[in-house]
C-alpha cells in the first residue's frame, strides 16, 4: 500500500510530498494513538525533511550501506528510526520504529 500526502499546494513554494511506502502509514497513526512522544519526535523530523536538506538536520541523518545503500537513517529516539530516501518531488518513509525494523 502507498499513501501520499501532498503538501506541495500549501505554501505555494516548492515543497516535497510525503510517501508513506508499505505499511508506514499504520505505524505512523499507531504511533499518533500510542506513543506520542515518539509521534512528535517523527512529526518535527518530516517537518524538518519538508522545509530543507533531508541530509542535514535533528536525528542524526546518515546514508545507509551494503544492502540498505541509497536509503537515510534518522533517529527518533535511541533505538527508534525511520528509514527514508528521497527526490526532487517526494519523501519516501519505508520504516518506522526499531532499529530497521517496523515498530
Amino acid at each position: 500500500m502507498r499513501i501520499v500526502l501532498d503538501t506541495r499546494q500549501r505554501v505555494g513554494r516548492s515543497m516535497r510530498s510525503l510517501v508513506f511506502e508499505g505499511g508506514t502509514w499504520t505505524v505512523y497513526e499507531e504511533l499518533r494513538i500510542k506513543d506520542s512522544r515518539l509521534h512528535k519526535a517523527l512529526c518535527s523530523i518530516l517537518k524538518e525533511m519538508f522545509r530543507g536538506d533531508p541530509t542535514t538536520g535533528s536525528g542524526k541523518p546518515e546514508p545507509l550501506r551494503h544492502n540498505l545503500s541509497g536509503l537515510w537513517s534518522r533517529r527518533l529516539s535511541r533505538k527508534d528510526r525511520v528509514i527514508y530516501k528521497f527526490d526532487a518531488d517526494y519523501i519516501y518513509i519505508f520504516a518506522i520504529g526499531g532499529h530497521y525494523n517496523q515498530h
